[in-house]
């Protein structure tokens, strides 16, 4: 019994020793699992966009260090897809767009997509706006020559983001600039040139919101500067500038309105390119998103606020090859092109697009 008792003392010390190792991997072993679950609800996220934002926001509250192991781990995590939902950060798509949410934000000097990115390889008008090249097409003085109704169309937009988060509130400043060409290159009687190209830079603030309107989730406020033009000189040339507000809705991960009114910056008369512009093309923007699992379709519609002339585009994405996605444009009314602004034009064009509204 006294030896018993005198060894009593030692077992007890080694079985809390145990005890304290057990619980200590068991810890351990409900960490790495949920990290393994995180990671692997990120690696689900079919958007790269989210997919970054995820890890992202997983990096921040973990060891770094430890990602690779658990990334490697995570392969075999079959129980994953059905705690995504329970991990994954809730970014709606119109968020991850614009970085609204602290966990959607990416930093400083990135470029991002900004409004839709697109190459038409064919683009149809019903009605070929001549009147611009005239002078031109005279002094080539053959009768034969003249533009197509088929030319190629495409637009390249991004943005950068120059200052985040100011005064803590989620302020973000932001430079962007969009490009959009039309090019007649199936023309070979005119050495197939580019007929117009638009560029576009501006600087804009976004400014979170949450409220609800009609329905909707109000998520942003962009207020900003926006000069366009067609780099042209003399009879050619065509540019204005503006200053506009534009409001961010969304309703749910599938739908999403954006509406943009603007006040064109007068300009003298006589260096006045285009007079009278706002008449054609409007005074504010609407664009409405709606996304039917891989499918995307958008209406945008500009106009004056009597409702007078304007245009509307409507547009459809499918899924095409990887992340290339076809892509199907329709336009009708004035303002295609800042040299069509009083030229009223259906056209039809069809292509690839790279990058949605959101």
């Amino acid at each position: 019994m006294t030896k018993l008792a005198q060894s009593m003392p030692g077992r007890h010390a080694k079985c809390c020793a145990y005890t304290a190792m057990l619980s200590g991997l068991l810890v351990s072993q409900l960490a790495v699992g949920a990290a393994q679950s995180a990671l692997m609800a990120c690696r689900e996220l079919h958007d790269d966009q989210q997919r970054l934002n995820c890890y992202d926001a997983l990096a921040r509250q973990s060891d770094t260090r430890e990602i690779p192991a658990m990334l490697a781990a995570s392969e075999n995590d079959e129980d994953a897809p059905r705690r995504q939902t329970e991990t994954a950060p809730d970014i709606s798509p119109l968020a991850a767009h614009w970085e609204i949410d602290p966990e959607s934000k990416n930093g400083l000097w990135t470029f991002r997509a900004h409004k839709p990115n697109y190459f038409l390889l064919g683009r149809y008008t019903d009605k070929v706006n001549y009147q611009p090249y005239d002078a031109y097409l005279r002094s080539v003085g053959d009768p034969n020559v003249g533009l197509d109704h088929t030319e190629s169309k495409f637009q390249l937009s991004f943005k950068l983001k120059t200052l985040e988060n100011l005064f803590g509130r989620g302020i973000d400043v932001w430079f962007g600039y969009t490009q959009q060409s039309h090019w007649q290159v199936y023309n070979k009687r005119i050495s197939a040139p580019f007929r117009e190209t638009n560029y576009e830079p501006e600087v804009f603030v976004t400014i979170p919101t949450d409220y609800k309107l009609l329905g909707l989730k109000g998520r942003f406020v962009n207020v900003g500067f926006v000069h366009q033009s067609n780099g042209q000189s003399n009879v050619l040339s065509r540019s204005w500038n503006r200053i506009y507000a534009q409001a961010g809705f969304e309703y749910g991960d599938s739908f999403s309105l954006l509406f943009k009114p603007w006040y064109r910056i007068p300009e003298k008369s006589g260096a006045d390119d285009n007079p009278h512009i706002t008449d054609y093309m409007g005074n504010f923007e609407l664009v409405a998103h709606y996304k039917i699992g891989n499918h995307s379709f958008s209406a945008l519609g500009r106009s004056t606020f009597e409702f007078k002339r304007g245009q509307v585009q409507v547009d459809w994405s499918y899924p095409l090859y990887q992340k290339l996605r076809g892509y199907l444009q329709f336009t009708s009314g004035h303002g295609e092109s800042l040299i069509d602004y009083n030229q009223h034009q259906n056209t039809l064009g069809i292509g690839v697009m790279l990058t949605d509204w959101m």
